[in-house]
């Protein structure tokens, strides 16, 4: 192994580490403080009620696009793919269950973590398509 990809190896580590504090971050910060970034402005009505359910979709079709650009990059086991997979699942499920418990401010819901589980088939399914859609998109 080269030092040109064990240096991917650990950026793409990093990518995924990084992305799973960010959800930790999104997941557990008070809701009001989320609501000051004042993202509502450019929402469209319509939008709005549901944009709980996005954010939970986009957050872990992330995280499992990350896994799996982990997976392809650098050549890890379809086996350890499946573990980091199943990680993600019970990530999703275990932020519920903090917010739910042990978070004043938030509450947890079922329907996050089915749009948790939908984001992430999705991503995983889209994946191999990704290099086709970005090509046809960008030009």
């Amino acid at each position: 192994m080269s030092d040109k990809t064990n240096i991917r190896d650990i950026q793409s580590y990093l990518k995924l580490v990084i992305w799973i504090f960010v959800i930790g971050y999104l997941c557990f910060s008070s809701g009001d403080s989320l609501n000051n970034l004042k993202i509502n402005s450019i929402i469209p009505l319509w939008l709005q009620p549901h944009m709980d359910k996005i954010v939970h979709f986009t957050m872990f079709f992330i995280l499992a696009f990350l896994i799996k650009s982990l997976h392809w990059q650098s050549s890890i086991s379809n086996r350890l793919f499946y573990i980091y997979l199943g990680f993600a699942i019970v990530y999703a499920a275990s932020t519920e269950i903090i917010q739910n418990y042990f978070i004043a401010t938030r509450s947890g819901d079922i329907l996050d973590f089915g749009a948790d589980l939908i984001g992430m088939a999705l991503s995983v399914l889209v994946f191999p398509y990704w290099p086709r859609f970005v090509k046809w998109f960008f030009g």
